[in-house]
């Protein structure tokens, strides 16, 4: 049974339908942070866990932000850093996006309204500038 089902998948080809989440209002319930592997080593990464008005079974995760640095609109994933005084690193995505919505920590974009923005893959972002 198992290699029946092998062999079906094994003809199946990539389909045209690209799903894409609209970029809207979204409200954060909460946060995590994840390991993953980066380049051969392990990195830390900040996921928002956001309600999006479209979609009513789950929440979506919203890893990355997207903001102004000089003259210039940069896109970034949020990374978990601290800087010699553990704390946010000044320049990073995450501060930008806390600066952005008045808060201090992560613990206090809790509930708060963040507008969204697709970056140049068409994932959900933070609108941080």
């Amino acid at each position: 049974m198992e290699q029946e089902g092998k062999e079906l998948y094994g003809e199946i080809e990539i389909g045209e339908d690209r799903p894409q989440v609209e970029a809207k209002i979204c409200k954060v319930e909460d946060y995590k942070v994840e390991e993953v592997n980066v380049k051969d080593r392990i990195a830390k990464k900040i996921k928002l866990l956001v309600k999006h008005p479209d979609i009513n079974d789950r929440l979506i995760e919203v890893s990355g932000a997207k903001y102004e640095q000089g003259d210039k609109i940069k896109v970034a994933g949020l990374w978990h850093k601290l800087d010699s005084d553990g704390k946010i690193p000044y320049h990073s995505s995450i501060a930008h996006v806390l600066r952005k919505y008045s808060k201090t920590n992560l613990k206090s974009m809790k509930g708060v309204e963040i507008e969204t923005v697709n970056d140049d893959s068409g994932y959900l972002v933070v609108k941080a500038y």
